[in-house]
């Protein structure tokens, strides 16, 4: 294994911890009064700040570009960051982290079901059998017996996996020039100002204190707790864009599954929360089947880039 592959990984799995870590932290603030509103704008706002600076470098000379891409970069800010944050930490003050992410992490669903609706290219046979083994997991986790599931906790993790399946997409555009930093930072910075708008108008209600917060069982500022989510999350992306440089987005994708058992562990540290068996049971199937979605993609472009292959070979035959 090379050099660059090892570091790939290493950076992946750095961001995928990063970005586990921010639900169990903006939880502990819950509980001393902090609003999910509160912690999203000031969590976004921060990150803007933080990736200014590189912003501005990766933009040199290439400002066209945004010109070009801004409905692009107007949607990526909208609805990947603002929506994926602001649903998915609403979703964790009414549902365990573990299974607001376990809930967040069936956006592979979704865009294999857009993807096929829009191409008209009917995905590969196990690609179906990973959607199957993720809905069962689904269920497992809603553990419908259990009377105590928040309702609205569901329906905001469900509506941060239909953001997180639109953040996918626009990442994935080959056809969008600007440098991924820049278009992370252009997004924060986006997604900031709608969140101000939200907050304002009391959508999400601001809500803040200056108490101590429980810091797995140690009192700490609330400085400590918001500057980590601020770092954590600039850090994230920075981490990710980098790992996904040396080993590609579908290696990444299944390297960044690892979040979940992050989350939970993270969780367990700072909150002694812990899900239920049979929803953990869920979750592994939610893993398994995305797993599986993921193996039914890379097979399909697999056999499209055949088909491509085929076909010029014909095209120059008959030349």
């Amino acid at each position: 294994m090379s050099r660059a592959v090892v570091m790939g990984f290493a950076l992946t799995l750095v961001s995928a911890f990063f970005f586990a870590v921010s639900g169990p932290i903006a939880k502990t603030m819950y509980a001393v009064g902090w609003t999910p509103g509160s912690v999203v704008l000031i969590r976004l706002t921060g990150s803007a700040l933080l990736l200014l600076i590189p912003t501005l470098i990766a933009l040199r000379g290439r400002w066209s570009e945004v010109r070009t891409h801004w409905k692009t970069v107007v949607t990526y800010g909208l609805v990947s960051m603002a929506g994926v944050q602001g649903f998915y930490f609403i979703a964790v003050e009414h549902l365990t982290v573990a299974v607001a992410l376990l809930l967040e992490m069936t956006a592979p669903m979704l865009i294999v079901f857009w993807i096929w609706g829009r191409t008209r290219t009917r995905p590969a046979t196990v690609t179906f059998i990973g959607v199957l083994v993720s809905m069962f997991g689904l269920i497992l986790v809603l553990n419908l017996r259990d009377a105590s599931i928040s309702i609205l906790g569901v329906v905001m993790a469900l509506a941060a996996a239909v953001c997180l399946a639109s953040y996918f997409l626009v990442s994935a555009k080959d056809t969008i020039n600007v440098p991924p930093v820049a278009l992370t930072g252009l997004g924060m910075g986006v997604g900031a100002l709608v969140m101000g708008v939200i907050v304002l108008t009391g959508i999400m209600p601001w809500g803040a204190t200056t108490d101590d917060v429980d810091f797995g069982g140690v009192q700490a500022s609330w400085i400590l707790p918001m500057a980590l989510i601020v770092l954590f999350t600039a850090g994230a992306y920075i981490t990710g864009i980098l790992g996904l440089r040396y080993i590609g987005a579908t290696v990444g994708s299944f390297v960044n599954l690892i979040e979940v058992p992050f989350s939970v562990i993270v969780a367990w540290l700072l909150l002694s929360e812990m899900p239920a068996p049979i929803q953990l049971a869920g979750g592994v199937f939610i893993l398994g089947g995305v797993g599986f979605i993921k193996w039914g993609e890379a097979r399909l472009a697999r056999r499209v880039a055949t088909r491509e292959v085929v076909a010029r070979s014909e095209a120059f035959a008959e030349v």
